[in-house]
This record gives C-alpha cells, structure tokens and sequence, in this order.
C-alpha cells in the first residue's frame, strides 16, 4: 500500500496475572475453570482517527473489572492510563474523535411498568477524554435502557450521531457535540419503527411494522434524494418472507444496495436505485454464501467507496473488490494461523495503524497492531489460558435426516481420548439463528471435558437457505426436534458415541428443544440440560415483546409441542437454568416447567443464576455458574451414575 508512511514503533507485550500456574497448566488435559471465566484479559481495542493512541478493556488482575487502557502509539513503552466507571461495569469503548471516548457500562436495573416491578439491566454511557479526565453521562435518562452509537461521522469531527432506547423498545436519536457535549434529537422512535444512516450520518432510510395477521409487513421508505421528502418503495411481508432489505447507501445519494432473496434459495446483494425504483444486475452472488453486508470505506480520500461484500458460509465471509484491501487481507491472513476469521476492526484515517482482531475455532481472541501495512505486533489474548494446541477441532459436516433433508452441522472433537467418547447434541438458539465455524466457548469447554459436541443446523435455522429455514415452520417439537434426534444417531453411526452415552444441552430456544426432548418418545439422550428455555408456546408474544419484528414474523411460524403440557411423558432427567434477570425469556418459563415436573414426581434439577440476563456477554460469576454445574451434572447425574 504505497501510500502509507513507513512508522517503526515499539511494544510491550501487555502482561496479566490471572492467578493460574502456567506448569501446571501446560501439564493438564483439562483446562482448569479459571481459565474460562475470567473476563477478557484485553477487548474492544481501538485506534483513534489520528493513529496517536490506542484504547481497549484490559485486566490489571484476574479480580478487578475491565479497565478502559489508553496508550500512546508513538511510546507504546511508557505506561498507559487506565481509568473505568465507577457505578457499572465497562463493556465497550470505541473512539469518537481522537481525543474522546465513548464507554458503555452495564448494570443491574429495576424497573417499574404498570405497577410491577421487572429485573433486569441496562447499559449507560459515558463519555471521557483520552486521559479518563472530563468524565460524564450521556443521557442521563432514567428512563433509557441502552445507548449505542449510530455513526462517528468522520466527515464531521465534532458530531457523533447516537440512538437511545427507551422502556418502550423505541430508539430517539440524537446528534451530540463532542464539544459542548450537548444533545439534540434527529428522529423521534416509536415501537416497531427504526431509522438507517448513509455512510456519511445522514438518515435516509426508515422501516416500520404495519397492521397485522396475514398482512402482517415491514415497509421501508427513504427519502427522495431530490426532494428529500420521505417515500415508502418497498415492504417484507410476513408470510412471504421474501423481498429486499436495505444493508448500504452508495456514495452517490441515490443509490441503496440490498440484500434479496426473491426466488431464490440465499441471498445476494443489488443496487436500487430510488429514483428510477428499480433494481439493477447482482453485485454479489454466491450460491454458497448468504449475502449480508457491503463492506465501505472510511478512509478520507475515498470514503464511502465499496470495497466489498461479506456474507454467512460455513463461516464467516469476505470479498474484498478494492485490490488494495485484499492484498492488504491476504498479508494479514498469511503472517496469522491458517483456519482464523482475521478482520481490521480499527484503522487511522492515514492508514498507518490498525488493529486486527483474530478469531476461530481455537481462539476466543487474538489482538494485533498492524503498522505500515507491513508490521504485526500481538497485543494479546483476549483468554491467555486457553491454549490453541490444546483445544479441540471443529470441522463441517452434513447428515440426513429422517425425511431425507441434509442437515448442516459443526463437529468438535476433544483433542485427547479415542472414540467412542461421550456425546453432547447443542442445539442453538434462536431458532432464527445459526452457528459458524468458529469460537463457541460450550463446545470447546465440553470438548476439553472429554465429550465430542454435535451443532445440527436443524431446519429452521436462518442464514443457510430458504429450504432449510422454512423447514422448520410450526415444526417446534416436531422435525425440528426429529433433526437433533437424528444427529445423536449419526454421532453412533460413525462410532463416535454410543447410544447410551448422549446428552443434549441448550439455551434459548436450544434450552426449548432440550424442554421437549425428555417428552417425546423414545429419546436417545440419557438426560437433558435446558439454558433459559420456553416451555409454552402460547407465551411467545410475551417473550418477544421487545422485539416487534420477531414477534410478527416469527409468530405464525411457532406451532407445535409446548413442554409444559406434556411433563407426564418425561422419562429422561433434566437440568434446568435460568438468569433472575432474563426478561427475553422471563424466568416463569423454567419456574413453572420446573413445578408441572416435581408435580409429576420426575427427575428434575433447577439452579436460579443471580444477576443473570439472556445474552452475552456474561460476567466471571455467570460463566462460572453455568460451566460448574454443567460440568457437575453431566459427570455424576446423566442418566445412571453420570454420562
């Protein structure tokens, strides 16, 4: 990349003590707990717009939380400041301009609504000077639950643009002065209703939830490029569940490229053009890939231009079309372990700095400095402990299922022991979801514990296809469940497992098909463990009442076997967790699953996770908590004397 100056830095390798003894370690088959719980020793690294520091969350100790860690690029050597919120914990920063820092913290929140008071937690914002000086709120809104930042509008170094969610699930979002540190609202939310931004800050696009039952959709209108008057071009109808939704605005304000899936099996990518309301020839079109992003420039010389596509296979995607950010791509991937998803997730305006952050089956996170183009400098790791060469491989297959359907799967395999080894089937969640090639911190514990671990893709699951996605509509229990089934067969099949050495472990909706599992017939699982599962059916309207969008488009396709109505046909055990903090699924969910099967005098467990939310990220007490008793029940309760 001839236009980056050349710049030779020095860099002390950030050092941690967590408390582990690095012999012993080395010496161990399993990785001691410690090593799994603790939070990242270094995330979220950043370099500023100018290239002169370097921000991220690192440990001082194993004990203390995440502090927010500047550095000087040009003396890497000399010590950095550290500084944090003192009334929640830190789990983000990035940079808004290269003096400022915006860090969110999360905390334990209660909140009152009609009456009732709800557990749960909420993310706040702060705003610091590189120095952790001129500390203060964003929005000190009682009545917000998370801020995010929309766009840092580097065409516009003082403004960043913000949107703040209220108790509603509405986003406001507002323009903030880096200088005066002044709020002032752009878009006023509603329910159901979200806002897009051009590349360049403008809001030029916005998507509502209209009216309901089979006309249930989502219309999306931009503004008229000429007139700049609000126009609605398109809508995504529930029971279709094909059409156009916009991922990108070109450089030339007219132009919005869309991911489209209209008769077809994945998605591509497509230029619309709003003024002539037509659809040009794909830019991206792979039948092996879902299409999910155009990837653009932040650069100031060509900001805004394309420089590629990304998009879902067997693990993450890129294309880069710029040939000057694949070859640049292609340096990184060769001088970094094979088999890793390595992207630049912080650069300088100039380019002379970046930072890559590294991941894959094997590593949680690995962090570099990339100077010049040319130079990699490690930061660290965000799990030190977790050594590549002594976790598991995780590879891609398919098997059939029942009815003939490929199912797509990951497969990780303890890297110790011969088969046949014991068996976890994990299921994700979602079900709209998917797994990836990748870092999955339940298989990889499971693996290290000596067990190999199945991920079917059952149908269902979303970003593989059309056919397998709708596949699974009003199949909950159903052959959603026949696909998990049928993947604890292969695993004995191919000698893996025996058929009296199977599990099956969820969260989520994976925490539902573990519910379901110990009530349908005849099933190959010596016990089951339920994360954070829904037990009946017809409270999903309540457990998506955030999220408009899944509540109308997923609805009418939730049909099939509610755990709770069927609890006197279990005949397998079942672990049951839930966060006290879980309002994506309320903890009710598990409470009363957990009453109906006592009530039935089956072989039931349940554990109550204190502070515990639905999503990650989870905190040392939460992991420790889960991985524990996982591991616990596993070993001594599955099925007669443990699996």
């Amino acid at each position: 990349m001839s236009r980056i100056p050349a710049r030779v830095f020095r860099f002390a390798l950030l050092t941690m003590v967590l408390g582990l003894c690095l012999t012993q370690l080395a010496a161990a088959e399993e990785i001691p707990i410690n090593a799994w719980i603790h939070d990242p020793v270094i995330s979220n690294a950043t370099v500023s717009p100018d290239g002169n520091k370097l921000a991220a969350l690192t440990l001082e100790t194993a004990n203390d939380p995440p502090s927010v860690t500047v550095w000087d690029t040009r003396k890497l050597d000399a010590p950095p400041k550290r500084f944090r919120p003192e009334d929640s914990k830190a789990i983000a920063v990035i940079w808004l301009n290269s003096e400022r820092l915006f860090v969110v913290g999360r905390q334990a929140y209660d909140y009152r609504i009609g009456g009732k008071v709800t557990r749960w937690f909420r993310d706040r914002a702060y705003i610091f000077s590189d120095t952790g000086k001129d500390f203060g709120e964003l929005l000190d809104d009682k009545d917000s639950i998370g801020v995010r930042i929309i766009d840092t509008l580097p065409n516009n170094k003082d403004k960043v643009l913000v949107a703040v969610t209220n108790l509603e699930f509405a986003e406001d979002i507002y323009e903030l002065d880096l200088g005066s540190l002044r709020t002032k609202r752009v878009f006023r939310g509603a329910s159901g209703e979200s806002f897009f931004a051009d590349f360049d800050g403008k809001i030029r696009g916005k998507s509502k939830i209209k009216a309901a039952g089979d006309d249930t959709r989502i219309e999306f209108s931009y503004r008229n490029p000429e007139t700049n008057k609000w126009e609605m071009h398109h809508a995504l109808y529930a029971g279709k569940r094909e059409g156009m939704q916009p991922v990108a605005f070109d450089e030339d304000g007219r132009t919005v490229y869309m991911v489209d899936n209209m008769g077809r099996d994945k998605k591509i990518i497509r230029p619309y053009d709003l003024l002539t309301r037509k659809l040009g020839e794909p830019v991206f079109d792979d039948s092996t890939i879902e299409a999910t992003a155009v990837m653009q420039s932040r650069q100031p010389e060509d900001f805004g231009k394309v420089i590629g596509y990304a998009g879902l296979g067997v693990g993450q995607y890129r294309q880069y079309t710029d040939e000057e950010w694949a070859g640049l791509q292609k340096k990184i991937d060769d001088a970094l372990p094979a088999g890793r998803n390595n992207v630049i997730s912080s650069i300088s305006d100039d380019f002379s700095v970046a930072v890559v952050t590294s991941s894959g089956p094997k590593e949680p996170g690995a962090y570099y400095l990339l100077i010049s183009g040319e130079q990699l400098v490690s930061l660290g790791r965000a799990f030190p402990f977790l050594e590549p060469d002594k976790l598991a491989d995780m590879k891609y297959i398919t098997y059939e299922a029942r009815d003939g359907l490929q199912i797509p799967a990951y497969l990780t395999t303890p890297a110790v022991g011969e088969p046949p080894y014991p068996a976890v089937v994990l299921p994700h969640g979602g079900p709209w979801a998917r797994d990836l090639l990748g870092w999955d911190l339940f298989a990889q514990f499971l693996a290290n514990r000596g067990y190999v671990v199945l991920q079917p893709q059952y149908r269902g699951s979303e970003g593989l296809g059309q056919k397998l996605w709708r596949a699974g509509d009003r199949e909950w229990g159903g052959k959603m469940s026949d696909d998990n089934d049928d993947g604890a067969a292969w695993l004995v099949q191919n000698g893996l497992t025996k058929k009296d050495r199977i599990a099956i472990f969820g969260y989520s909706y994976g925490g539902y098909a573990a519910m379901v599992a110990i009530v349908r017939p005849n099933p190959p699982y010596q016990c089951a463990i339920s994360g954070a599962g829904l037990s009946n059916l017809r409270y999903f309207d309540k457990v998506t009442f955030e999220n408009p969008y899944g509540r109308e488009f997923q609805n009418p396709t939730i049909r099939g076997t509610s755990p709770i109505d069927q609890v006197r046909d279990a005949s397998i055990p079942i672990y049951i967790f839930h966060g006290d903090r879980d309002q994506r699924v309320p903890i009710e969910q598990s409470q009363s699953y957990v009453r109906a099967l006592e009530g039935a005098d089956k072989v039931v467990e349940y554990q109550e996770i204190v502070d515990l939310w639905h999503s990650f990220p989870w905190f040392p007490q939460h992991r420790y908590a889960v991985l524990t008793s996982i591991e616990d029940y596993l070993k001594n309760r599955c099925g007669p004397g443990g699996l």
